[in-house]
């Protein structure tokens, strides 16, 4: 549970500080030219978008906000996409490309698992508010005993006639 909460308090964040990565990495690590300094620029703001959009579509579950805790797909999966990014900020010689297309394929896979997630979890929560509508909206009967009926089963009708004067 300690995992998942961790994950529920660094999504957000991440969003800052994953693109900031990219680029204090880029500094440090890069013998590129300026020209992938330019597509980094172009890059760190769309990933910062990503991010802010995944993070908000699993905030929008009421499980996650109850419990302040993401679920296990969402802690391996964002898990797997946040060390891809990490990676791709060293610039690793030969691997860089490899790592970006893994981060894309991961950024692909989390928006369709928490996509569905949001989706069943929200049919199902309006099933059960439609269903408890549905037995309130059904008219109470009184239980009576067996055999017996509240009146006796006998009826007496009186006629008033009024007469005119």
């Amino acid at each position: 549970m300690i995992i998942r909460k961790a994950f529920y308090w660094w999504l957000f964040p991440s969003a800052v500080v994953l693109p900031a990565w990219l680029l204090v990495g880029w500094a440090a690590f890069s013998q590129g030219s300026g020209w992938s300094f330019l597509g980094l620029l172009l890059l760190c703001p769309i990933l910062f978008v990503a991010m802010l959009v995944v993070g908000g579509m699993v905030m929008a579950r009421r499980s996650v906000r109850e419990s302040r805790a993401v679920s296990w797909y969402d802690v391996g999966l964002f898990g797997a996409w946040h060390l891809a990014i990490i990676a791709f900020g060293f610039f690793p010689a030969g691997v860089t490309g490899w790592l970006a297309v893994l981060g894309i394929l991961l950024f692909i896979a989390i928006f369709w698992v928490v996509l569905w997630e949001l989706l069943t979890e929200t049919r199902a929560r309006v099933a059960m508010t439609f269903e408890a509508y549905q037995r309130a909206a059904q008219p109470r009967q009184v239980p009576q005993p067996p055999g017996e009926s509240v009146d006796g089963g006998e009826y007496i009708v009186i006629e008033e006639r009024r007469e005119r004067e």
